[in-house]
């Protein structure tokens, strides 16, 4: 049977992928965030994985309001990447595990989870800026779940927990005998667009951490079940929280999570955190 050996949920800033946009942070920051991205590497490559689910949204570069799922699964063989050049982006295909991807969409469907389904999704920034760091070599299969973080009416916090569980029991009763990690990606706190670009609130973001690594999902999901509240304190860009509690979900009991690092970095206008769980 396969069974889950790692975790990671960290920010996906696109500046991450520029070594010349790394240098525009304070040194202490620089490091703080290298040596975290560095560790969570490392946890990774010690689990050994042989698939990479990860939740991560879009940003109308694959889906928009002609067709906006809650959740999408890629199930094609490869997903090409970037969807939209820039940042810096490497141009890439990475391979998608398809047989386990097809077990989930379909327990899904007999199981209350509608996913819709893609066999050509592309990647985005929200996968691409963050495996430049844990997965560099590209090359470990992938099941890339697209979560609608971006516009609103958007999947609860306390879904999106709830699927992240569903497809951590999915791995238990795939009967591969795989290793799987998981890797969720977004937020912290960021206003995107005017008056509030650059805004940061590091004490939300402290707080959600803190409230993540002491397992306390349901005063999350509850003091956050309507969108405006969070958007109110996180800005529109903390919505992404929710493929970092999809993670959380994910994550059998054995697993504890611990925070690798956070910094406040007004140069990529981002509350940048990093965590990860490990048995």
């Amino acid at each position: 049977m396969a069974q889950i050996v790692a975790g990671i949920a960290c920010s996906h800033v696109p500046f991450m992928a520029s070594e010349e946009n790394w240098n525009r942070l304070r040194e202490p920051q620089r490091n703080n965030l290298r040596a975290g991205f560095v560790r969570a590497r490392q946890l990774l490559e010690e689990s050994r994985p042989d698939v990479l689910i990860t939740f991560a949204d879009d940003h109308f570069d694959r889906c928009f309001y002609d067709n906006l799922p809650a959740f999408l699964i890629g199930v094609g063989e490869e997903a090409a990447g970037p969807a939209i050049a820039g940042f810096d982006l490497p141009s890439v295909r990475v391979p998608i595990a398809g047989q386990l991807a097809c077990f989930i969409l379909r327990e899904g469907l007999e199981g209350g989870v509608d996913f819709a389904f893609s066999e050509e999704l592309a990647l985005d920034h929200a996968e691409m800026a963050p495996m430049m760091h844990l997965t560099p070599r590209w090359d470990i299969p992938i099941v890339p779940i697209v979560v609608n973080a971006f516009a609103p009416p958007m999947p609860t916090l306390k879904r999106c927990f709830d699927v992240g569980a569903f497809v951590g029991a999915c791995v238990e009763r795939w009967p591969q005998n795989q290793r799987v990690a998981v890797l969720g990606t977004g937020g912290l706190s960021h206003w995107v667009g005017p008056p509030e670009t650059g805004k940061i609130n590091e004490e939300f973001d402290r707080w959600f951490l803190k409230r993540l690594t002491a397992g306390g999902i349901a005063e999350i999901t509850n003091r956050y079940a309507r969108y405006e509240d969070l958007e109110a304190v996180a800005g529109n860009g903390g919505h992404e929280i929710r493929d970092w509690l999809a993670v959380a979900g994910a994550m059998p009991a054995r697993m504890r999570p611990q925070v690798l690092a956070y910094e406040p970095l007004q140069a990529w206008f981002t509350g940048t955190g990093i965590m990860a769980w490990s048995s």
